[in-house]
């Protein structure tokens, strides 16, 4: 039987600036900051970028333990159309999934893994201070909590909440 063919597609890790780790051209911690007064905007963002981090880790990890072949690119990087994959996995939230829409056909199913959902304890908490909304995934089907549990039907196409390949 012929193995799969998956394609996570990443929102880039130095969207949010930290401490100079965003990678290759991000800004350095001290530049990158220094235009937030506010500690807790600064906080929430890097533990944003963090959160986004580990979520991509993670279905990575899931990934690695399945029989599957997969490859990682940001969605940044898309130019041509994507050919010659079984599914695509977008980790970020509905804008990598929709970037991802415009470069697949109706041939290619789109699981969208919400990296780093809203916590309305966070917003109502900070809701006097600064707008602490995370990830909108209204598109997404799937967050850390349930991405193993995920499997995408071989007749239909259609994503079913059971056990990911095996």
């Amino acid at each position: 039987m012929t193995r799969r063919r998956l394609l996570v597609l990443l929102k880039p890790f130095d969207m949010y600036p930290g401490g100079g780790r965003g990678g290759k051209g991000a800004p350095s911690s001290t530049h990158a900051f220094s235009r937030f007064a506010n500690p807790q905007i600064v906080h929430h963002l890097d533990n944003r970028r963090k959160v986004h981090q580990d979520a991509v880790k993670f279905c990575q990890n899931i990934l690695r333990r399945k029989s599957v072949d997969w490859e990682t690119m940001f969605r940044t990087g898309l130019s041509q159309p994507i050919r010659h994959f079984d599914l695509v996995v977008t980790v970020g939230g509905d804008g990598t999934l929709l970037q991802a829409s415009h470069f697949i056909d109706d041939s290619i199913p789109v699981l969208g893994v919400n990296s780093d959902p809203t916590q309305l304890e966070e917003v109502q908490e900070f809701s006097n201070d600064f707008d602490a909304t995370r990830s909108t995934g209204y598109l997404c089907a799937a967050t850390v909590k349930n991405f193993e549990q995920v499997r995408l039907s071989p007749r239909t196409k259609e994503i079913q909440f059971v056990v990911f390949w095996k």
